[in-house]
């Protein structure tokens, strides 16, 4: 049971070395309220030019900053920090803490770009879905993705340039074709990650 516990957060949140000394509970509740954090330190915490990347830092080292930032001069970073208990500090360094960690403002395949396709592409285009029936696409690891689809399409991603990719077309697209088929449309925040790692060389990192 533990094993599996630790492999659905590995799967989900990404691999650092601090994972394993999270608190998984600690690390879910930290998930949610990391949300507040993102619009400035970006996507997942990956940092952006002007702040620094939280994914992958020590998790009691960035627990210590953001106390001392809740408890120091008035400011706009104290102002929202001031919304959360010391213990929901604690649980989102804990979050950020167990992501896996990449030079600053680089999207990871395996902490930002899996787990959406997890969670909104798996379940059709894998071994037993229509969409890998009808287009041949495996969307169930890297590789698959990678490899595109089996019909005229062919591959998705041209790395380098989301402009050129088939997957941001499929994704965005405003007919009956867009994916997922059938379902709402990916959130805007990730599409636009998913075109930020293309751009970036679409890296199984």
């Amino acid at each position: 049971m533990k094993k599996a516990t630790l492999l659905f957060v590995t799967l989900f949140f990404g691999v650092s070395g601090n994972a394993v000394a999270a608190d998984d509970g600690a690390i879910k509740r930290g998930s949610a309220k990391a949300f507040y954090c993102t619009s400035c330190h970006g996507y997942n915490g990956m940092g952006t030019a002007t702040n620094s990347e939280l994914a992958g830092r020590s998790s009691s080292e960035l627990e210590k900053r953001l106390l001392a930032a809740k408890k120091g001069k008035s400011s706009i970073k104290k102002t929202l920090l001031n919304r959360f208990s010391d213990s929901d500090i604690q649980e989102i360094a804990a979050y950020f803490g167990s992501l896996k960690k990449t030079a600053r403002g680089e999207v990871s395949y395996i902490r930002d770009i899996e787990p959406i396709i997890h969670n909104r592409c798996v379940e059709c285009h894998s071994s037993e879905g229509e969409g890998k029936h009808v287009s041949g696409l495996d969307l169930r690891n890297y590789d698959g993705l990678m490899k595109g689809t089996s019909q005229e399409a062919g591959k998705m991603i041209t790395p380098g340039s989301s402009i050129g990719s088939s997957l941001m077309v499929m994704l965005t697209r405003k007919d009956y074709l867009r994916m997922p088929f059938g379902q709402s449309p990916l959130a805007d925040d990730e599409i636009r990650i998913i075109g930020s790692w293309i751009d970036q060389g679409a890296k199984n990192n």
